[in-house]
């Protein structure tokens, strides 16, 4: 049997818009109300979306961290920059929709902040549940590292 996936379903500015709020609000949360700058957010979807990343978050919690996962899994970082690179319009996209619906602010910084402190249960729940769990992982992992920096470096990348 072939499963069909919807692509234009898991693309769309308001799904990735609601992954993306996630991740900045458990960052937030982390950072003591910092958000994360903007290049950190352009790695959200590609791990967060990608099915054939799921597996890497099973066992994984809070505690878990960026460093750890990442030793664990470090197939996550072959292919990283493709992988960013063909989702960037998807998450400009979903940027520019959190922007004009109030999900997101700009900040004078490059920061990216979520204004969504609690999302409605069918947003968190059903089959975008997993994704959503994962964006908020990362948000709070990649959180716990300091600085966009030092997330920088963990995936081999020399800033």
């Amino acid at each position: 049997m072939i499963v069909a996936r919807d692509v234009f379903a898991e693309t769309n500015p308001a799904y990735c818009g609601a992954v993306l709020a996630q991740f900045c609000s458990a960052y937030q949360v982390a950072q003591l109300g910092l958000p994360p700058a903007a290049a950190l957010v352009y790695l959200v979807v590609p791990l967060t979306i990608s099915e054939d990343l799921a597996p890497t978050f099973d066992g994984c919690n809070k505690e878990t961290g960026f460093t750890l996962w990442m030793g664990r899994n470090p197939k996550v970082s072959v292919d990283l920059a493709k992988k960013v690179n063909s989702t960037l319009e998807i998450t400009t996209a979903a940027i520019r929709f959190g922007c004009i619906a109030g999900i997101f602010n700009l900040t004078s910084d490059g920061g990216v902040e979520s204004t969504q402190k609690k999302f409605p249960a069918v947003v968190t729940t059903g089959v975008a549940g997993a994704a959503l769990k994962r964006a908020r992982l990362l948000g709070t992992w990649m959180a716990g590292m300091g600085s966009p920096r030092a997330v920088l470096e963990v995936l081999g990348v020399s800033v």
